[in-house]
Formats: C-alpha cells, sequence, structure tokens
C-alpha cells in the first residue's frame, strides 16, 4: 500500500513537471505582396543576399562570406548590432531564397533562432511575392521577460517583413 501511495505520488510529481517545462514554440509567418513588375526583374533584386541594405530600411551594410549556398551573411543594422545568417537555398529556377540566422544579437533582433523563405511566382500579369519565417523567442525559458517574448520576436519578424517587402515593392516597380 506504502508502495502505491509513493509511486502515485512520483507519477504526479514528474507529470506536474513535465507540464510546467515546455518551454518554447516555433512561432511562424506568412506574408504576401503582388508586385507589379515581371518574376525575373523580382528575382534580381532578391537573388543576391548582399543587397539586402536596397530592399530592407532597418539594414545598413551586408558583408558576405562565401557565395551561394552555405555562404555566410553578417547583417548590420541601423540602430548598431549585428546578425550572421548562413544562406541555405538560392534556386533561380524556382526563384527561391532562404536563410537561418547562425549567430543571434537579441539586443538588435529579439530571436534565439529563424528560418526566412521567400519565393517570386507570376501572377496576373506581374509577381507575388511569398515570404514565410519561422523563429524561436529571444528568451527561451519558461518565463522570458516582456522584451524577449514570443509576441516581442513575432512583433520584429513581422516589421521585418513588412518592410522587407515593401522595399523589393519599391525598387521592383520602378
Amino acid at each position: 500500500m506504502i508502495r502505491r501511495a509513493f509511486l502515485a505520488t512520483a507519477f504526479a510529481t514528474l507529470a506536474a513537471t513535465a507540464a510546467l517545462a515546455h518551454g518554447p514554440t516555433p512561432q511562424q509567418l506568412t506574408k504576401v505582396v503582388q508586385i507589379a513588375a515581371p518574376p525575373d526583374k523580382v528575382w534580381a533584386v532578391l537573388s543576391d543576399p548582399a543587397r539586402m541594405p536596397e530592399w530592407q530600411p532597418e539594414i545598413a551594410k551586408v558583408t558576405m562570406q562565401g557565395e551561394g549556398r552555405g555562404a555566410k551573411r553578417t547583417v548590420e543594422f541601423k540602430t548598431g548590432g549585428s546578425i550572421v545568417d548562413g544562406i541555405d537555398k538560392i534556386d533561380a529556377g524556382k526563384m527561391n531564397i532562404r536563410w537561418r540566422l547562425s549567430k543571434e544579437d537579441i539586443a538588435v533582433f529579439p530571436a534565439s533562432f529563424y528560418t526566412n523563405d521567400i519565393t517570386v511566382a507570376p501572377k496576373d500579369g506581374g509577381s507575388e511575392v511569398t515570404w514565410h519565417a519561422s523563429l524561436y523567442r529571444a528568451d527561451t525559458t519558461n518565463e522570458p521577460a516582456e522584451e524577449y517574448n514570443d509576441e516581442a520576436a513575432v512583433a520584429a519578424m513581422e516589421k521585418f517583413i513588412d518592410d522587407g517587402l515593401a522595399g523589393i515593392k519599391g525598387i521592383a516597380e520602378k
């Protein structure tokens, strides 16, 4: 009887501990914009990872280490600080580029990890650009500070995507 009570108590304690130790969940964002320009013109803006400062207003400078898949991109923000992205894919045939965060700076961008994937496709005589991001908040503990929680990470990424899509659209439609 004592053994059963002990096992029941131990099981309940483990179950409660597991429920509290959930950690962060990946956050997802997808945004789409229509651009009145042919896909090749839009892809020309995106296909060179070093051109990011031309279409992303938050970025002051990009320095590339290597080319194409596997290259690293140091991204310096106008507000100070920098992050490093790894280029996972540049597919001219599918007009798709994907990169991921390799080295974070949570003071400049409140995410501990992200991937960004942008695809250009023909649509109604112009282009449709789809940007998908998957990210984790900066503070991956169970009780993050407000500036490093899921909401802060999503808000920062949403602004980054919205500003980027507006910048791509502005360049491509000139």
